[in-house]
């Protein structure tokens, strides 16, 4: 009698059908058609439409408002075409759904740089605000609140 009914299976072929393989593999072709559908837009960014899913074949491409979704109505075959083209060639066809209450944010947003040299700003108004508050404070606090206002006179003289 075998002790083992299943022959051994390669770690490589379990690993590409995990689920969490599938779900980035499909997360990065939606960033990859995202990207075209703001090439096809001739835009820089849009946050009034962005491909939300892939399902079935089918491309979801997600807008805030009926203008937007008519535009890409208009222009469907050419998104479709380059889809499939660059992209995703298996592509069925495209789904424009309209949510006016969606907030589209796009995953490629470049982090802001900040940078090491950077001194707090603060301007003369809020300046004379601290020294106002630091009057009728406590004499520590009111140290710290005259060093925040120095701030901005030592801003405005450079």
């Amino acid at each position: 009698m075998a002790r083992y009914s299943r022959k051994p299976v390669d770690v490589t072929a379990l690993l590409q059908q995990s689920p969490l393989l599938k779900g980035q593999q499909q997360s990065d072709i939606v960033r990859q058609l995202n990207t075209e559908l703001l090439q096809i837009l001739q835009l820089e960014n849009a946050t009034f439409c962005k491909v939300n899913r892939i399902q079935a074949g089918r491309v979801q491409i997600l807008c805030t408002s009926a203008t937007w979704a008519t535009r890409l109505k208009m222009q469907r075959d050419s998104i479709l075409a380059t889809f499939r083209q660059k992209v995703l060639p298996d592509c069925a066809g495209i789904d424009i759904e309209v949510n006016p209450n969606t907030h589209l944010q796009y995953q490629h947003n470049p982090t802001p740089q900040i940078s090491n040299n950077a001194s707090p700003q603060i301007s003369e108004q809020a300046a004379a605000y601290l020294t106002a508050i630091a009057e009728n404070s406590d004499p520590i606090l009111a140290g710290k609140l005259r060093k925040l206002a120095e701030l901005a006179i030592k801003k405005s003289t450079n």
